[in-house]
């Protein structure tokens, strides 16, 4: 057989298991498959690499005959069986591998099959007090106990968002940062006690001057802040309504939450509220823990609505290559192993 009847005959069967496959994959996907383009169509060079690999080793290595005859006339009396017509099957179905692999390295996809990924888009900052009156127990076990619960609970409904956590008594400080690890974060938020910062005084603007640097971090398009406190700002540094209008410059709504039962208390709850409508968010009250987890849940339920509709994401095909390539390859091993093993 010439050289070029061989490498033709190769091409033959390598042609056949690409069809096959493609009409296996075709069944699958339907009439969506006109729908289907290449990420990166330039892969597809790679399929001259076996093809050149092929002819370079015909041309250079011709397959010798595997049987001699002393006699011409014996060899013509001699026709061809069904093993000696596809003794070349095992090449092209090894070069039909091949040529799907490299359409799978071009990445085909489905432009109608795409789907777009819904996010939030929300990086969420929460301030939690920890001034000594958090230890009251009018929520139960206490406010601070209480406060831990609702806001694990919270970080579990924000799956999507990243998420920071600031402390502030006398002082503010940073629990955890801005992450979606929020594993991380709950664990951190359980740890929380007191005594871990001074106490005795609450510095609500300290509290939000950190929670701002920490958003100051984010490039999200939806800010927000969770102001949790029992008291009033009765210490030195930032002023909570400058805090605010820095957060407002910022574009960072404050959502503030007041806890605990105050009777007879000098607490300042107008404040809270000058703070919450200067940004855009809402001022809660919550003195009771009934009260306390509707207060995150209507937040929640705010939250909820700056749902962003993302880029459409395109269905990747590639594994539908994979597989036929795959069965191509075990069949090549199978028969170059069994009944087309060739001798010597």
């Amino acid at each position: 057989m010439s050289r070029a009847l061989l490498l033709g005959k190769i091409l033959g069967f390598a042609l056949l298991g690409v069809a096959a496959a493609a009409a296996v994959i075709g069944g699958v996907i339907g009439a969506d498959l006109r729908h289907v383009t290449l990420a990166e169509p330039l892969w597809l060079l790679a399929g001259l690499l076996p093809l050149a690999a092929l002819a370079l080793r015909i041309a250079r290595a011709p397959r010798p005959p595997t049987l001699r005859f002393s006699r011409a006339r014996t060899a013509t009396r001699l026709r061809a069986g069904l093993a000696a017509r596809v003794v070349d099957l095992p090449d092209g179905l090894r070069l039909a591998a091949a040529l799907l692999l490299a359409v799978a390295l071009a990445r085909p996809q489905s432009s109608r099959l795409a789907d777009r990924i819904e996010h939030e888009g929300i990086d969420i900052a929460v301030a939690l007090d920890l001034s000594d009156s958090m230890e009251n127990q009018d929520l139960y076990p206490n406010r601070l106990e209480a406060a831990k619960q609702v806001i694990d609970e919270f970080i579990a409904r924000r799956p999507h968002d990243r998420v920071a956590v600031v402390a502030f008594g006398a002082t503010a400080s940073t629990i955890a940062p801005l992450t979606l690890d929020h594993d991380v974060v709950r664990l951190l938020v359980r740890k929380v006690q007191l005594g871990g910062l001074d106490g005795t005084r609450t510095a609500i603007g300290a509290g939000i001057g950190v929670a701002l640097n920490r958003l100051g971090e984010s490039e999200a398009k939806s800010k927000v802040l969770v102001l949790l406190t029992d008291g009033v700002h009765n210490a030195e540094g930032l002023d909570p309504d400058s805090a605010a209008q820095e957060a407002q410059d910022r574009g960072v709504q404050i959502y503030t939450v007041l806890i605990g039962r105050h009777a007879g208390q000098n607490i300042d709850p107008g404040r809270l509220e000058r703070i919450a409508s200067a940004t855009g968010g809402y001022a809660y009250t919550a003195e009771d823990r009934d009260a306390l987890t509707t207060s995150f849940q209507d937040l929640l339920n705010k939250l909820e609505k700056s749902t962003i509709e993302g880029e459409p994401v395109r269905a990747e095909l590639f594994a539908w290559l994979l597989w036929p390539a795959l069965l191509l390859l075990v069949g090549d091993v199978v028969l170059r192993s069994t009944r087309l093993r060739r001798f010597p």
